[in-house]
């Protein structure tokens, strides 16, 4: 981590996290291809759902990012002890965290999706699709958590193949469960969470066989599973930032799908597939970025701070890169893309007119993810925290509350696009503060040899 050339290593941790996470995001946009052959109410009915499962995800991720980057300082600084005993409480944590999501959010179902946008037509079917997503939260956990745990160990080969395996069965599963085949009967839109819990419950197995085998430098013991609160503590020092994402995702995708919903079904349904394909595209620059995360911890923590730099400018060139790519489709196919979901006429008609809109600005978002990723690579989750509170809570909220009676539907499109770029010209510019802090010469090319 410490020697290697830049790109060599990136592409090591970086490119296998990429593709897990392009993948896992791949099947979340054949959920909704899928669920959008059922009609317009089904796709509202997902994109309801979406604010619960985003925070969920959410703070599986945080947990993770605070997971990877403690192992990562611990390893190098020398302490594989502090290392295995992170890895043991990060495995006790995803129980406490499904425990504690499902005590919470079953009982009080009905009140949580009205509140997120759903209608009569709707809640029936949006029901019936996360309920048995939160049933099996401990699923999505541990197999988020065993990941970053493989990752950090380094073989994030052996973890990113395990994720695109488990994301190849969904898509597989998908049509079997939502449409029936053979003995197995049509679910509808609960097929797609039933085909989704079924692949994390073999992607868990595969990883608790790699463990259990000895296949990890880990060693662990009974008493590293028991909650410590210094570690848990230093895990979510760093992952709050995530966590932070998870209440402020909840909120504000709350308050978009009620706008949304206000101007009709359609609107509602094109929320989501937008959401679903914003994912797609920022996935790979996340994937980016948790590889770099661990490889950050380590030179920092070994005070290779050009190292550091030269990680950031080229982590965000890649990012970049990507999503260029994914703009220039977007621009120039709308049409397209979007009647891959549903082909009724007004769905294309609005949604081709928002997708542009809505991602006129997706060329910068290869750079927006990096300076979170730094500052939780350093152990600094407080400026991590604030960036993603600032993007949700004081940038796209108010917008969201504004433009649209200013502009009708319109101004939930341009609410995105105005809000990547305010957070970027923030994120970018604390983090050449930190830079300057910490004595880090963006100029890695002119560092002398550490």
């Amino acid at each position: 981590m410490g020697k290697d050339p830049i790109w060599r290593l990136l592409l090591r941790f970086s490119g296998p996290a990429i593709i897990s996470m392009t993948v896992a995001s791949s099947y979340q946009l054949v959920d909704a291809v899928f669920v959008g052959r059922l009609g317009q109410e089904a796709l509202a009915a997902m994109t309801v759902t979406y604010p619960l499962i985003l925070s969920f995800i959410a703070i599986a991720s945080g947990t993770g990012v605070g997971v990877t980057s403690l192992i990562s300082r611990s390893l190098g600084a020398g302490d594989s002890e502090g290392a295995d005993k992170v890895a043991g409480n990060a495995i006790t944590i995803c129980f406490l965290l499904a425990a504690i999501i499902a005590a919470a959010c079953l009982p009080n179902l009905d009140a949580i999706l009205r509140t997120l946008g759903a209608g009569d037509s709707v809640l029936p079917l949006a029901k019936s699709y996360i309920s048995i997503v939160i049933s099996f939260t401990l699923f999505s956990y541990m197999s988020m958590i065993m990941s970053n745990i493989i990752r950090a160990d380094g073989n994030p080969v052996f973890s990113s193949s395990v994720a695109v395996s488990s994301s190849l069965i969904n898509i597989a599963l998908d049509p079997v469960f939502i449409f029936g085949l053979g003995p197995v009967p049509a679910m509808g839109i609960a097929g797609a969470a039933m085909a989704t819990v079924i692949a994390q419950g073999i992607g868990i197995t595969v990883y608790l066989v790699y463990i259990l085998r000895g296949k990890t430098a880990y060693k662990f013991r009974p008493e590293y599973f028991l909650p410590s609160l210094r570690i848990i503590a230093g895990i979510y020092r760093v992952g709050v930032a995530s966590i932070i994402r998870s209440g402020a995702q909840f909120v504000t995708m709350g308050v978009v799908n009620r706008t949304a919903a206000s101007f009709g079904v359609t609107p509602l349904a094109i929320m989501g597939v937008l959401v679903r394909v914003g994912r797609f595209v920022l996935m790979p620059c996340l994937g980016l970025g948790q590889g770099m995360l661990p490889l950050i911890g380590y030179n920092f923590g070994a005070e290779k701070k050009s190292r550091v730099a030269e990680l950031i400018f080229k982590t965000g060139l890649a990012g970049v890169g990507w999503t260029t790519l994914c703009w220039l489709v977007i621009i120039l196919f709308p049409a397209q893309v979007m009647s891959a979901f549903n082909i009724e006429a007004e769905f294309l008609r609005e949604g081709s007119r928002a997708i542009r809109l809505y991602g006129m600005v997706y060329l910068i978002l290869g750079i927006q993810m990096v300076p979170g990723f730094f500052f939780q690579g350093i152990g600094r989750g407080l400026p991590a925290s604030v960036l993603t509170l600032a993007r949700s809570i004081f940038i796209l909220l108010p917008l969201i509350l504004l433009l649209p009676r200013l502009m009708g539907v319109t101004g939930i499109w341009l609410s995105y696009p105005i809000t990547d770029v305010l957070s970027l010209l923030i994120s970018v510019g604390w983090m050449a503060n930190e830079f300057r802090r910490q004595k880090i010469d963006i100029r890695w090319w002119k560092a002398k040899p550490e």
